[in-house]
């Protein structure tokens, strides 16, 4: 926060006080707490006055950028005794979307005009804390003008986090120190660099065209790069960028600063320390996948996700071993969704845990059911690779078969991807280590398709492989994917792993696998995904009459 004497501090959403600092109440008389769910208009005695301003109105005045800062003075604020307290004013955007307001009481003279220096400058950096306006390019130097185009850069540090754990804070404000310093000798005279969020910044400067705005950034971005020594040590930062280039005075730089932030997003998810251009297009597109995101979120708030169980069975003795839960959306308007329609939206997003997290408790919940209802079974739920490496998974796991300790160890299975297991070998060594000692077995999914070697996958202690369902279905008629499900059966005998085959699409699937020496399978030949309460019947059907030659449950009990 770059005023660092500023009284009090409210946090607004809504236009709702959802917190507000004790030095806040005090200012304004009220009790401890008793700010807190306020509408913030109900603080305001008149409309505010901003800079530029010749009337200002409440809504207009109080309207925050989406990054950067706004400073509003001379505002009224009542106190709890209906008197009029004049404050200065300082609202920032917040990562939740919130508003963090901050006000000290109305300063005046050199004092004052100290603080309204210090409030459009960052402390650490030196640098402005926001990017200058049209109006302000214009007379600082004749460069800005129609005939050249504006670039407006938003800079982030790809985990910067990483180096405040490793240097603490206070060598991680050394590291930003330096950066603005090489940002300000690197950067031409008329260009402005700003300090615009933790590790953000932002850069407006004057080009000739794209091509050369391009190799000028892609210079800085190498200059960043070069290390940084700090405590006998060196660190390297990545930093990516995102850019809007418009003609001056096309569009305000505030909303250039915004598509700026929108590009940085496609730097850093194509692999980050890299220059993303603001493509409209493509930005309108991830407007609309945010948009898809956040009705997800609502639909799992709202209850409008569901889970389906296809069963696994053993072929050959006739009996269900589970069942995997796979999860569907009845959405209101568009009926039932298959996770293709929502899940490639939310894979790389927290979005994604909530879900999987949802899965798991759903699941165990229904195993209960089952079992109250004479049934046991187990329950086996798909681990995505954000999921699995998040830290407190364990402990949630935990939490969701605390909650029904009638039910038997190994109710819950996990599956997680042979590609993920390849790429995180070390955390997923770990993970699957943590579930053995839950209860909870680990299988290997879509087996085959990630060229796992010998040796990953002896040292993963998974209970199974799940061969993928492409080879299983195309073995009856292609030698070659019979040849590989034939080798992953003998590897997975020979390291005493379970193999289950997935994609068991006909009773010649079946009788193809066991000739092999599979006979634990799954598939649409088998049965298709259902709903909770069609499982007990189902069951019980396929035990009584198995489609395989075999002996059946009853056989065997009369042996």
């Amino acid at each position: 926060m770059p005023l660092r004497n500023l009284g009090g501090h409210l946090k607004i959403r809504d236009g709702q006080i959802l917190w507000a600092d004790e030095d806040a109440h005090k200012l304004l008389g009220y009790p401890l707490g008793a700010l807190a769910d306020l509408p913030f208009d109900d603080l305001l005695a008149q409309a505010p006055h901003m800079p530029g301003d010749s009337q200002g109105t409440r809504d207009g005045a109080m309207q925050v950028p989406a990054r950067g800062a706004i400073d509003v003075q001379g505002v009224t604020l009542l106190d709890q005794g209906g008197g009029g307290v004049v404050v200065d004013m300082r609202a920032e955007r917040m990562e939740d979307g919130c508003t963090l307001w901050s006000f000290a009481l109305a300063a005046r003279g050199i004092r004052g005009e100290r603080l309204d220096l210090l409030s459009r400058h960052d402390v650490l950096t030196r640098l402005p804390n926001r990017v200058p306006s049209l109006d302000d390019l214009g007379p600082m130097s004749g460069v800005w003008n129609a005939e050249r185009l504006l670039a407006v850069c938003y800079l982030d540090i790809d985990r910067f986090r990483d180096v405040n754990d490793t240097f603490s804070p206070v060598g991680g404000d050394a590291v930003l120190r330096e950066l603005a310093r090489r940002l300000k000798t690197a950067l031409p005279p008329e260009a402005v660099a700003a300090r615009v969020g933790g590790d953000e910044f932002a850069l407006v400067l004057s080009c000739a065209g794209r091509p050369q705005c391009e190799a000028q950034l892609q210079q800085l971005l190498a200059r960043l790069a070069h290390p940084y020594r700090l405590q006998d040590r060196t660190v390297r930062l990545r930093v990516s960028m995102g850019v809007a280039l418009a003609t001056h005075g096309e569009q305000p730089s505030e909303v250039m600063l915004q598509h700026a932030q929108r590009a940085v997003f496609f730097a850093k998810r194509a692999g980050g320390q890299q220059v993303h251009f603001f493509d409209e297009a493509q930005a309108l597109e991830e407007q609309q996948e945010q948009l898809l995101r956040q009705r997800i979120k609502e639909g799992i708030g709202r209850n409008e996700f569901i889970l389906a169980y296809q069963p696994k069975v053993d072929m050959q003795r006739g009996l269900v071993i589970g069942v995997e839960a796979l999860v569907r959306w009845q959405h209101p308007e568009r009926g039932l969704l298959q996770p293709a329609a929502f899940v490639p939206l939310i894979e790389d997003h927290e979005l994604v845990e909530e879900l999987g997290d949802w899965a798991i408790g759903e699941s165990v919940r229904q195993a209960a059911a089952w079992l109250g209802a004479g049934v046991k079974t187990s329950v086996s739920v798909n681990i995505s690779p954000r999921h699995l490496l998040r830290a407190d998974l364990i402990d949630r796991l935990a939490f969701h078969l605390g909650r029904f300790p009638q039910l038997h160890a190994g109710v819950l299975e996990l599956e997680i991807l042979e590609t993920t297991a390849i790429k995180d070998f070390a955390a997923v060594a770990d993970f699957i280590h943590a579930c053995k000692k839950l209860g909870v077995p680990v299988t290997m999914d879509d087996f085959g398709t990630g060229y796992s070697s010998l040796t990953y996958l002896r040292r993963l202690p998974v209970s199974a492989i799940k061969l993928d369902q492409s080879f299983v279905r195309g073995m009856l008629d292609d030698a070659e994917d019979r040849a590989i499900v034939e080798g992953i059966l003998v590897m997975a005998r020979g390291l005493g792993r379970k193999a289950i085959a997935e994609g068991v699409e006909s009773v010649a699937h079946g009788d193809a696998l066991m000739a092999l020496g599979c006979t634990l399978g799954q598939g649409y030949g088998i049965s298709r995904p259902l709903s909770p309460d069609q499982i007990p019947d189902w069951i019980a059907g396929f035990e009584r009459s198995p489609p395989w030659r075999g002996t059946t449950v009853a056989e065997q009990g009369a042996g």
